[in-house]
C-alpha cells in the first residue's frame, strides 16, 4: 500500500469518525451517498459544525462557501482533499 493510499484511507477513516459524532448516527448508516440532509436530518448548523470539527481534528480549513457542496461523505471527502495544506492553494 503506497503513502497516498495510506494516508486517504485515514483520512476516510477520520472523517467518517467526524460524520458520526456530529450527525449523531450509527457507523452503519453513513455511507459513502448516504445524503446528509434527506438521510440523516442535517442543517446548515451540522453542516458548520462539521466544518470546524473537520479543521479541528484534521487541521484542514473548508471555506463556508462550499456548504452548498457538502451532501455526503464522498463529496466531503473530495473538499477535504482539495483544501488540505499539503493540496496547495495554487488556482
Amino acid at each position: 500500500m503506497t503513502q497516498a493510499t495510506t494516508n486517504q484511507s485515514e483520512r476516510v477513516r477520520q472523517l467518517r469518525d467526524i460524520l458520526v459524532d456530529v450527525l449523531e448516527i450509527e457507523p452503519d448508516e453513513l455511507t459513502e451517498t448516504s445524503d446528509f440532509v434527506n438521510d440523516h436530518g442535517a442543517d446548515s448548523l451540522l453542516a458548520i459544525d462539521i466544518i470546524s470539527s473537520i479543521e479541528r481534528d484534521m487541521g484542514v480549513c473548508i471555506p463556508s462557501e462550499a456548504l452548498p457542496e457538502m451532501t455526503d461523505l464522498s463529496a466531503v471527502l473530495g473538499l477535504v482533499n482539495r483544501y488540505a495544506p499539503e493540496a496547495g492553494t495554487d488556482a
